[in-house]
C-alpha cells in the first residue's frame, strides 16, 4: 500500500457518506413515513436524525460529541502518520475510521449535532439500529484494526516461545 492510500481511504468513505446523506435529505419527506424497499423487508432506505453515538445510545450531548470526534479524528491523523507504511491492514483501518469519523463530524457540526441515519437492516419488527455509510467505516476499520492488532499479539507470542531457550538438563537423576 502506498503512503497516501489510507488517506483516500479515508476521502472515499467521506464522500460517499456525505453524497448519501445529501440524497437522503433530499427526499426526507418521503422516506421519514414510507420505509423504501430494497431488499424486501430486510433492507430498507429509512430517515432517522441521530442525537446521540453508538446507536443513540450515547448520552453525551452534541458538543461533548463534536469534541470526541474531532479528538478522534486528529488521533487517527496522527496515528497514520507515524505507523509504518509496511502495516498495511492496519494503515487501512485507521483510515476506513477516520472516513467515517468526519462523515459524522460533519452531520454534528451543521445539522444541529444530530446524525442522519438511513441503513434499516432486519426482518419484520426485529431490526437492526438504522445506520449510515459512515458507521459502516467506523465498524468495518474498528473490527479490521482489531483482527490487525490480535495478530501481532499472535505473532508476537509465537515469536517469544520460539526463541526462548530449552532449560537445562536435570543431572540430579543421572
Amino acid at each position: 500500500m502506498r503512503r497516501y492510500e489510507p488517506w483516500l481511504w479515508a476521502a472515499a468513505f467521506w464522500l460517499v457518506d456525505f453524497l448519501s446523506k445529501r440524497l437522503v435529505l433530499e427526499h426526507a419527506d418521503t422516506l421519514r413515513f414510507d420505509r423504501v424497499e430494497v431488499l424486501g423487508d430486510f433492507f430498507r432506505l429509512a430517515y432517522v436524525r441521530n442525537p446521540g453515538a453508538a446507536m443513540g445510545l450515547t448520552p453525551f450531548g452534541r458538543w461533548a460529541l463534536v469534541a470526541i470526534s474531532a479528538g478522534a479524528a486528529l488521533l487517527l491523523v496522527w496515528f497514520l502518520v507515524v505507523t509504518p507504511l509496511g502495516l498495511r491492514w492496519r494503515r487501512l483501518a485507521m483510515g476506513l475510521i477516520l472516513g467515517g469519523a468526519l462523515g459524522n463530524l460533519v452531520d454534528r457540526l451543521f445539522y444541529d449535532g444530530l446524525v442522519v441515519d438511513f441503513l434499516d437492516f432486519g426482518i419484520g419488527p426485529h431490526r437492526f439500529w438504522t445506520f449510515n455509510v459512515a458507521d459502516v467505516g467506523v465498524t468495518c476499520g474498528g473490527v479490521l484494526l482489531l483482527l490487525c492488532l490480535l495478530a501481532d499479539e499472535v505473532r508476537e507470542r509465537r515469536r517469544r516461545t520460539s526463541t526462548q531457550l530449552p532449560p537445562p538438563p536435570d543431572h540430579e537423576h543421572e
